[in-house]
């Protein structure tokens, strides 16, 4: 008899998890330079998905309770996010927030819900210097990685489990190409790159889609 399928969930967190991108929200609030123009670099090619999160960062010269407080009457979870968390809780599948955002930020506000401990964070480490805020990212597993969120997702594939992959953007689309099942916010980057690529997935506006698809998914493989 074949035992249950396991899955690891990993989700992005920002236009993902939370309906804003609390990253871009406090660059375009605090910083004067064009810092968009390093999206463009990223997008072409030119540089890495960690190297744009570096510099753009590096831009933030204000404290962190600053960008807190300008976060907090515009952060907003997505609709049933504490579903997914239940569902992953009850079947024993690692939940993981793969995120190049700003780590307080993720922590600040998963934290007022109380569900820091249902969870776990993945992505660059973030402190708040003169120079900026400055970033520190996990060590990859495959050099040949594209970034840390597919090199996340290929480590556990390649221990035999099967990943879910939820998210928004540029950045997520390397991580969404090699998921077992790839679900990308409507309307987002995301789901445009993946309907260009020809990848299979799921647009999905809140997290009982993911719930649902993810249990379908199981209960087929029994």
């Amino acid at each position: 008899m074949v035992g249950p399928m396991s899955f690891v969930v990993l989700c992005d967190f920002d236009g993902t998890i939370v309906t804003i991108d609390t990253a871009e929200y406090v660059l375009d609030k605090f910083v004067k330079e064009d810092w968009r123009a390093i999206d463009v670099q990223l997008e072409r090619g030119e540089i890495t998905f960690e190297a744009s999160l570096e510099r753009e960062f590096a831009m933030l010269k204000v404290p962190e309770k600053a960008m807190l407080e300008a976060l907090e009457p515009v952060t907003h979870f997505r609709p049933n996010f504490e579903m997914m968390i239940q569902y992953c809780k009850e079947n024993h599948f690692p939940l993981i927030v793969v995120s190049g955002g700003l780590e307080f930020s993720l922590r600040h506000f998963l934290g007022l819900k109380g569900w820091l401990e249902d969870l776990e964070i993945y992505g660059p480490k973030a402190q708040c210097t003169e120079e900026g805020v400055s970033v520190t990212f996990p060590d990859l597993f495959d050099q040949a990685s594209t970034n840390f969120k597919d090199d996340l997702a290929k480590y556990y594939r390649n221990r035999g489990q099967k990943v879910a992959y939820v998210g928004n953007g540029f950045g997520d689309f390397p991580a969404a190409k090699i998921a077992d099942l790839a679900f990308a916010i409507e309307g987002s980057r995301l789901a445009e790159l993946c309907k260009m690529g020809g990848i299979s997935f799921r647009e999905i506006t809140d997290f009982q889609d993911v719930v649902e698809s993810i249990r379908d998914n199981v209960s087929h493989h029994r």
